[in-house]
């Protein structure tokens, strides 16, 4: 994978430090038109990486990437399932008409598989469904790796219900050869389950690492011994803090650890995102 991947948070007004930061970004970005420009500035700075949520927003701007020959070698990492879609279609129109709006195939057998894990408590059949419905929008698109996102990955962990994460990677990773990630808030407890627990192969865990140590669990400290025994792909996400460090102190931080292998980035201005990947240019192999 890439050293730098540029992310879609500030698309969707996502800010963990200031909300009136996110107020701002939301509006900046009211159309699709308004994140596509921004990933053609990305684009054509030379990183060409975007890992994104299956936000709703998102459909046409993957449509325009698909019809633009320039993003021929622009390397897609989505990340699902984006909850809030699903429970609001759940809200609305109830298990059975949710799972027919979004699993591809034959709506009556898939909402019959859908409904039946739900009320058997296998959610195996549930999860398979979703992911492939998701990828259903991105066919024909140059996917490198599918991610699952914190929400799901930290409430398994929570659950204890790790045969999920081991299933996910293995339905991923058999169907469409891709590279299988894990967002998680705790990397030490995730680290832990999926390398001595189930037994994968350097896995790919992005969480936060930064210098301030936010949202960093169990601990910073934790996480920097985890870190330095090299045995997971590595990608850290809210290096900046969510803005309150600046690119170089950051990036200075990063490159004084062991085991950093990539790192995740969103931006709202051309400024900031070209300072930025300058900056991270200097990040030590």
């Amino acid at each position: 994978m890439d050293k730098v991947i540029f992310g879609d948070n500030q698309f969707f007004g996502v800010n963990h430090m200031s909300e009136q930061t996110a107020i701002k970004q939301a509006q900046k970005f009211r159309t699709a038109e308004d994140i596509f420009k921004t990933l053609q500035y990305v684009n054509e700075i030379g990183i060409k990486s975007f890992m994104f949520t299956t936000h709703s927003q998102m459909e046409p701007v993957l449509e325009m990437i698909k019809k633009d020959s320039n993003f021929d070698d622009f390397k897609l990492y989505p990340c699902m399932p984006y909850a809030h879609k699903y429970a609001d279609a759940l809200v609305e129109l109830g298990p059975f008409e949710m799972i027919n709006k979004f699993t591809p195939g034959n709506k009556f057998v898939s909402g019959l598989k859908g409904v039946g894990s739900l009320i058997s408590a296998n959610p195996m059949p549930i999860m398979k469904l979703l992911v492939d419905s998701e990828m259903k929008l991105l066919k024909g698109s140059n996917v490198k790796g599918i991610f699952l996102l914190n929400i799901i990955t930290d409430l398994l962990l929570g659950l204890e219900m790790h045969d999920i994460l081991y299933e996910f990677s293995n339905y991923v990773e058999k169907k469409y050869k891709v590279k299988v990630g894990f967002f998680t808030m705790n990397y030490a407890k995730l680290n832990d389950v999926l390398i001595n627990k189930l037994g994968l192969k350097k896995p790919i865990i992005v969480s936060n690492i930064n210098k301030i140590g936010f949202r960093m669990n169990a601990s910073q400290n934790e996480v920097q011994n985890i870190l330095s025994k090299n045995n997971s792909f590595n990608i850290a996400m809210s290096f900046l803090a969510s803005g309150a460090l600046r690119p170089k102190e950051a990036t200075d931080y990063l490159n004084s650890l062991e085991g950093i292998d990539s790192v995740l980035f969103g931006a709202s201005s051309f400024s900031h995102i070209n300072e930025t990947n300058q900056v991270l240019g200097s990040l030590e192999d």
